[in-house]
């Protein structure tokens, strides 16, 4: 079942560490709106997988990792 629009806040709401590393990435990658709730979108699923309530950092960062692409120019431009 897809995450409603404006649901995602609630639904997918990562811990502390979680929250920090995405806000961290989100400036580093230069994500837009659209891109940082996708990775949270992502990382929901990833907790599910885990069969975990809660979105945690480890989740996020998986998520991140799957944007290989943008990882890959964001150093590039550093």
């Amino acid at each position: 079942m897809p995450i409603a629009r404006g649901a995602c806040s609630d639904i997918a709401a990562p811990d502390l560490a979680g929250r920090t590393l995405l806000r961290e990435a989100a400036d580093a990658l230069g994500l837009s709106a659209r891109g940082y709730h996708r990775t949270l979108r992502v990382a929901r699923t990833l907790a599910d997988l885990d069969g975990e309530a809660r979105v945690a950092r480890i989740h996020i960062a998986e998520a991140l990792s799957y944007r290989g692409e943008t990882l890959c120019r964001a150093q590039a431009a550093a």
